[in-house]
């Protein structure tokens, strides 16, 4: 088995990085260990407004990113340890298989994880990992979240608590389930640089099967980066289509707020309110398309001080 290194905790770089090996490196098996700086990262077929609290995400400065596979929306930061695995496909999906060495790498690090659910590991009853596949030209992807030491009121605050029921849409939801971190759990402490060379130590022991891409190979990644995951298309166009209806209460009078998507792109919008310009406030949501920034712009035309009220009641 190879292991393949990122230096970066850019999470545009590393989706790309990751991409990149999977479809670049066809004949060995690869293991990859990563870590981003605060991100959301959601699943291929997952509606990111359904599933996180897009208008906190903004304010916090977390970007939100959508991998190449299925499965939950997931929070990362820098004490969330990512792995992947990438090996032949033998058969139908097998998560039982991918996650046996994961295991034993983390019992072989002290942790006393166990399989729970389909795709998920934990320590007594609480999720420490959850993970995702990918199946493509003969090759699978299975990777995975570690939460050693990560930020889980920021998890609560923009992902668990952000679910948004007035989406009514067909993308895949998130599983809600009681999570804890890895480090409390430990015997004997250790960093989180200490915990991912132990993991790197059991799963990739020969010190001649690391390497690092060069150059020219890093540049492939950079440009798969820059057009694909941080594109608006690949983002937020890519959202399942949806509808959002909403009965709320807006600068202390009733309103009732309701819009369409398609590929992104917003239609059939209205917000009847005593406050708000109602032809105006169609006239520039119509055609718009989903995107934060652009919602935050629209909000200040139509609500001006009262912008990020606005914009909560809308994502």
């Amino acid at each position: 088995m190879l292991y393949v290194g990122s230096r970066t905790t850019d999470p545009y770089y590393n989706l790309a990085f990751e991409e990149y090996i999977f479809t670049s490196f066809r004949d060995e098996d690869v293991f990859l260990l990563w870590r981003n700086a605060p991100c959301m990262v959601v699943g291929s077929y997952q509606n990111i407004c359904r599933e996180t609290r897009v208008p906190a995400l903004r304010r916090m400065g977390i970007p939100v990113l959508r991998r190449i596979s299925g499965g939950g929306a997931v929070y990362h930061d820098l004490g969330n340890l990512n792995y992947s695995l990438i090996t032949r496909q033998e058969g139908a999906a097998d998560y039982e298989r991918s996650l046996a060495p994961i295991l034993e790498a983390l019992r072989a690090a002290g942790v006393h994880a166990r399989k729970n659910r389909t795709c998920d590991l934990a320590i007594g009853e609480k999720k420490i990992s959850g993970s995702a596949q990918r199946a493509a030209g003969g090759r699978l992807l299975h990777h995975g979240t570690l939460l050693f030491d990560a930020d889980l009121t920021a998890l609560e605050e923009i992902s668990v608590r952000g679910k948004n029921d007035c989406f009514q849409t067909k993308g895949t939801p998130s599983a809600i389930c009681a999570v804890t971190n890895i480090r409390p759990h430990l015997a004997r402490d250790m960093t989180m640089e200490t915990f991912q060379r132990r993991l790197l130590d059991y799963m990739v022991p020969d010190l001649s099967n690391r390497l690092e891409l060069p150059e020219a190979q890093c540049a492939e990644v950079r440009r798969l980066r820059d057009d694909k995951y941080r594109s608006w298309e690949w983002t937020w166009g890519k959202t399942p289509a949806f509808t959002y209806e909403r009965s709320c209460v807006f600068a202390g009078k009733p309103a009732a707020i309701s819009y369409r998507a398609r590929k992104g792109i917003v239609a059939d919008a209205r917000i009847d309110s005593p406050v708000i310009d109602g032809p105006l406030a169609a006239s520039l949501l119509n055609g718009a398309r989903l995107d934060p920034d652009g919602f935050a712009d629209i909000c200040r035309k139509l609500a001006g001080e009262r912008s990020e009220e606005l914009l909560e009641l809308l994502m």
